[in-house]
């Protein structure tokens, strides 16, 4: 089974108003385009927050783990 379409609501900060990214398919409970993962809406966030997203936050053993991996960004066409 593939990804499923569910709806997302972002307001405030940088965020334009009146903004739609992507499509369900045709009978809805797949994306037809544009699937969005939940790292680029925690980048989305972030990105509004003002915070980088190169943050490393330190693992178990002290050593510096990435918040985001590499190509991860916020979501295009929402500010």
């Amino acid at each position: 089974m593939g990804p499923i379409a569910r709806p997302s609501l972002f307001a405030g900060g940088p965020i334009r108003g009146g903004q739609t990214v992507g499509a369900s398919d045709a009978i809805g409970p797949g994306p037809k385009d544009r699937p969005i993962t939940p790292a680029e809406i925690a980048a989305t966030v972030y990105e509004s927050l003002g915070l980088s997203l190169d943050a490393e936050l330190p693992g178990p053993d002290g050593c510096p783990i990435r918040v985001f991996d590499d190509g991860v960004g916020p979501i295009t066409g929402l500010t």
